[in-house]
């Protein structure tokens, strides 16, 4: 019997390099570069350090502000997870 110790899959991920633009809760805009994204979230890289849980609004290319929360995170990276338009 094998057993997944607890693991969630997530979605593929794929690769990019995209400049965004971050806007922190304490009405900050850092930016940001994008190195993968999927539909469930995406993963920063920054001069910036962020905290988990903290909620954000990234300003995507060609898609508009997307808003987010930081899942985790690491200096200089941070993992987010996209937010649906209901309250959180």
């Amino acid at each position: 019997m094998q057993r997944d110790h607890g693991w969630v899959g997530r979605k593929d991920r794929n690769g990019i390099d995209v400049d965004a633009i971050v806007l922190r809760q304490d009405g900050a805009q850092v930016t940001v570069k994008l190195t993968n994204v999927s539909a469930e979230g995406c993963c920063l890289q920054s001069d910036e350090n962020f905290r988990i849980g903290e909620h954000v609004s990234i300003a995507l290319p060609r898609v508009g502000d997307v808003r987010a929360r930081v899942r985790w995170a690491l200096p200089g990276t941070a993992g987010t997870q996209f937010l649906d338009g209901g309250s959180d």
